[in-house]
């Protein structure tokens, strides 16, 4: 297993507090901003956000000391299956060290390459779909300085292009 990288879960779980706007924030049941201040200022906030963290810790860490002991015993279908997921989440330097154990099931990498392929097709379509948006706001500021410039030159341009 490769070493935890404690800086990204702790990034992960700041930013998943952060964006959940919605719920409030840990410990503070409050709706009164002045006591959501006070609770933060209190530290209450900080020290559920790192009882959390320190939880989700000992959850990955319990669960990377307990994997390779489990792997064996499991189907081949599902040893398949959770190799596969593990390697296609992980970074590639992690994927490797994935890929290159003995238990892995040799089934693992084509549904990698697979995902991979997937991926690289996902990425050329948003980069085409970027591209295709450039390109529409590139021709609308050109319509718009063409009829701003181009006064009435510009309606006969259109009456001779239409004919």
């Amino acid at each position: 297993m490769s070493k935890i990288n404690h800086d990204d879960l702790h990034r992960q779980f700041l930013a998943s507090v952060a964006t959940d706007i919605s719920q409030p924030a840990f410990g503070v049941t409050s709706s009164d901003p002045r006591r959501t201040i006070q609770a933060i200022q209190s530290g209450v906030v900080a020290k559920a956000a790192v009882s959390e963290l320190n939880r989700a810790l000992s959850f990955a860490n319990a669960v990377g000391q307990n994997f390779a002991a489990v792997l064996p015993s499991l189907s081949e279908q599902t040893r398949i299956e959770v190799v596969s997921a593990l390697a296609c989440g992980s970074s590639s330097k992690d994927r490797r060290t994935i890929m290159e154990h003995p238990l892995c099931p040799a089934d693992v990498e084509p549904i990698v390459a697979a995902y991979d392929a997937a991926k690289a097709e996902e990425a050329e379509a948003r980069k085409a779909e970027r591209a295709a948006e450039r390109e529409e706001k590139e021709r609308a500021k050109f319509e718009e300085l063409r009829r701003k410039f181009g006064g009435n030159n510009g309606a006969d341009s259109e009456a001779v292009a239409a004919e």
